[in-house]
């Protein structure tokens, strides 16, 4: 199979995500800012040492069997991209996990399955390599993880924001969860 590695990838992606939520569902913001902060140091430290070529056991090799050749010159930067993001919503809204939670399960679960469907399926190409397919389940996913949490009308303006955002070239694990948010706050 051809995309094995961005099915990795995307596992990977999915287990950590479901993993954070957990933490903070359970834990709250100043218990999941350590933790997280923690996981940030750990992923600068790694990053830089596979950058100068030193082997980490383990963790190297994940990093390694998952990046993309964009990523080379910083391995593991979508995940040390995230782990800010992450951490600024904690910051921000910590009085308000619903907006943490939110925001953060549209970037883990919409992005995870919009590039899965996308390079599974996505035959019409829109924007570089995202395709109508792959950014119309980002849209459906994103709408179905607000709605969980706002009425519909609030889940539809913040899915399509975050779809937009997914779609051009940003760092979507960056600016997804925090443009998720923003217009979540001016929303509700």
């Amino acid at each position: 199979m051809k995309h094995v590695k961005e099915y990795t990838r995307k596992s990977i992606h999915l287990i950590f995500g479901i993993i954070f939520l957990t933490l903070i569902y359970n834990f709250g913001a100043n218990i999941s800012i350590q933790i997280i902060g923690a996981c940030l140091i750990l992923g600068i430290i790694v990053s830089l040492l596979m950058k100068y070529k030193i082997q980490i056991p383990f963790l190297g090799k994940i990093v390694e069997s998952v990046e993309r050749e964009n990523e080379k010159k910083l391995p593991g930067t979508a995940a040390i991209m995230f782990f800010i993001s992450a951490i600024i919503l904690l910051i921000i809204f910590q009085d308000n996990k619903t907006i943490i939670l939110a925001s953060l399960s549209v970037q883990i679960f919409a992005d995870a399955l919009a590039a899965i469907i996308g390079i599974t399926f996505g035959k019409h190409k829109i924007l570089g390599k995202k395709t109508l397919e792959g950014s119309t389940t980002c849209f459906i996913v994103a709408l179905l993880c607000l709605a969980y949490f706002y009425p519909i009308q609030i889940a539809l303006i913040a899915a399509i924001v975050a779809t937009i955002i997914e779609l051009i070239p940003l760092d979507d694990n960056l600016w997804v969860p925090l443009f998720t948010a923003t217009t979540l706050k001016l929303l509700i």
